[in-house]
């Protein structure tokens, strides 16, 4: 209604500026020496005059216009967002079902979920720390040496091998114990300590191999 009734506001203001540029009176023969007042009805003025208002007047009756069609546009588009509300439909809930499920099931499948299901015999998993991938030892399995190289391990393994050898033959072949206890005497502690070196090195040369199989 209120569009109605600026259009019609703005042709009324069309014609009328139409009728005055267009249609406007005769002049009177100009009398010379006769002065002609500007206000005086028929002078030459009194068109322009007229002209100018109904110009003004359609002028604005179209911006009027412009901005009524402009502010109801924008409440339709308004009334449109906020009165549409989604509404779940079957399909979408069968979509949101099967994503969850999913998801939910590659979660359980991560390290990061701790289940007892999971555990290995007595090496169980923790989660974030798996213990075999990809069919492979990781690191986590040889606990603290996880942060040495293949080849610190490599040089740590030969090291305590060459020391638990030459404490084991000390101790029975070299530097015999038991033959010195039977004579009253005391074991050599250093040869015991040594020896202990040897199993020590065969678990440091496993070590080795796993880091090695791992790039490290």
């Amino acid at each position: 209604m209120p569009r109605l009734v600026v259009s019609s506001m703005a042709a009324a203001a069309m014609l009328a500026a139409g009728a005055a540029f267009v249609a406007a009176p005769a002049r009177a023969p100009v009398v010379p020496n006769k002065p002609t007042p500007s206000g005086m009805p028929g002078s030459a003025s009194e068109p322009a005059g007229w002209g100018l208002a109904a110009a003004g007047l359609a002028l604005g009756a179209h911006v009027g216009l412009a901005a009524a069609w402009r502010a109801r546009s924008s409440t339709a588009a308004r009334a449109e967002k906020e009165g549409g509300k989604y509404v779940e439909t079957v399909a979408d809930q069968r979509l949101f079902e099967q994503v969850y499920l999913q998801y939910t099931s590659e979660y359980l499948k991560g390290p990061l979920y701790w289940h007892p299901d999971k555990a290995q015999g007595w090496l169980p998993d923790y989660p974030g720390t798996p213990m075999i991938k990809e069919g492979k030892y990781t690191s986590h399995v040889i606990g603290n040496l996880k942060a040495f190289s293949s080849n610190e391990l490599a040089f740590l393994s030969m090291l305590f091998f060459g020391v638990g050898l030459y404490g084991n033959l000390q101790f029975n072949f070299y530097d015999p114990q038991w033959a010195k206890v039977d004579a009253g005497g005391f074991f050599n502690v250093s040869y015991i300590v040594e020896s202990f070196l040897l199993p020590i090195s065969f678990f440091m040369h496993i070590a080795c191999y796993i880091q090695r199989q791992n790039g490290k």
